[in-house]
C-alpha cells in the first residue's frame, strides 16, 4: 500500500508529535480562512462590499483603545 492509498489520519498518526501538532495547526488555518470566505461571500451576498468584514475586523491594534463608559440609562415610566 503507497502512503497516497492511505487515509490522511493515518499519515498524520505515522508523524512525531511536534510534526501532528504543525498539521493540525495547518488544517485549523485551512478550515478558518474556509469560514471567513464563506462568511464574506453571504455578506457580499447581503449588500456589503467585498472584503469589508475581513478588513474591518480587529483593524484597531492600538492597545490603549477601550469602550468609554456608557452611563446609567435613564428611568422610563411604565407602559399602560
Amino acid at each position: 500500500m503507497s502512503t497516497v492509498d492511505k487515509p490522511l489520519v493515518d499519515l498524520v498518526g505515522e508523524l512525531p508529535p511536534e510534526l501532528q501538532s504543525e498539521v493540525r495547526d495547518f488544517v485549523e488555518f485551512l478550515i478558518e480562512k474556509r469560514r471567513r470566505a464563506d462568511l464574506d461571500q453571504l455578506a457580499v451576498s447581503h449588500g456589503w462590499p467585498p472584503g469589508f468584514f475581513s478588513r474591518t475586523i480587529g483593524s484597531i491594534d492600538d492597545p490603549t483603545f477601550a469602550r468609554q463608559p456608557q452611563g446609567e440609562p435613564e428611568q422610563r415610566e411604565p407602559l399602560a
